[in-house]
């Protein structure tokens, strides 16, 4: 083939790809998400070295989490794009962030509240309360947490939570500790020192089944908490998707108690 009729393919092809890349930016800008995931999926599979391959695997992934709730396949794509693409941003920070919220097992975006009762009474006895004050969305968040004895508050506490470096990191006074740390599936594990205490986390169990006095909540992280210094008691924090910590039970060698436990939250 002579150089001008190659040339001329080749802009043909590039052309091709590039029709598939803007039919998926116009399909999604229009709502129309299943063309819009066909079309980013065709440009993915046909041009695996194209820089652009990063952001319509993130946005395709972003459809299928956000608009279909179908994370299976959100995360198939966006650990694509980290796979074959790890430096370029933005679509690396977002397809990372991507996987840490699908499902998102602690949100934090504004207006979000949380009530927290003994299990005994249902909060009758011990209630503890806790509102996003400040969020950056999906990356940070400021919480007030407001303990109650009865009627009587006891203690007031400001706390910040950060997801960043594959983790959901909790900070206040004199302690910051990754709670959660990604993968989240059973198996996963992680040690921290939080002050001059070591702690060691388990993830038990990614499908738990939870009651608690806010209703039922399935697909649940059971996560280990131990302090190295007590290692013959520790306690487990449920997660439910898109919902955040549940319940706190403390258990041992045969025995778990349930602790605290949510008795309502908004929004729903």
């Amino acid at each position: 083939m002579r150089l001008p009729a190659l040339a001329a393919a080749l802009a043909l092809l590039a052309g091709c790809g590039s029709r598939e890349f803007d039919l998926g930016r116009r399909y999604e800008d229009s709502q129309r998400h299943p063309l819009a995931i066909k079309a980013y999926e065709s440009f993915a599979a046909g041009h695996p070295d194209d820089p652009r391959t990063a952001e319509a695997l993130v946005r395709a992934a972003r459809i299928y989490a956000k608009t279909f709730n179908r994370c299976l396949e959100a995360r198939r794509h966006y650990e694509t794009a980290l796979r074959r693409f790890p430096d370029l941003e933005p679509w690396a920070s977002q397809a990372k962030a991507g996987l840490m919220a699908c499902p998102d097992y602690f949100p934090i975006d504004q207006g979000r509240r949380w009530t927290f009762g003994d299990t005994a009474s249902l909060g009758k006895n011990m209630r503890l309360d806790i509102e996003v004050k400040k969020s950056s969305g999906s990356v940070s968040g400021e919480m007030s947490s407001r303990l109650f004895a009865g009627a009587k508050t006891i203690k007031s506490e400001e706390l910040v939570y950060v997801k960043k470096d594959w983790a959901v990191v909790e900070i206040g006074p004199g302690r910051r500790v990754p709670i959660l740390r990604y993968p989240f599936r059973a198996g996963n594990s992680w040690k921290e020192r939080s002050g001059s205490e070591g702690m060691e986390y388990l993830i038990e169990s990614a499908d738990a089944v939870v009651k608690t006095g806010a209703g039922v909540f399935r697909g649940c992280l059971k996560v280990k908490e131990t302090n190295t210094s007590f290692p013959d008691v520790w306690k487990y924090d449920y997660y439910a998707p898109y919902v955040g910590r549940i319940k706190t039970t403390i258990a041992g060698p045969g025995f778990e108690n349930p602790n605290t436990e949510l008795i309502d939250y908004s929004p729903r």
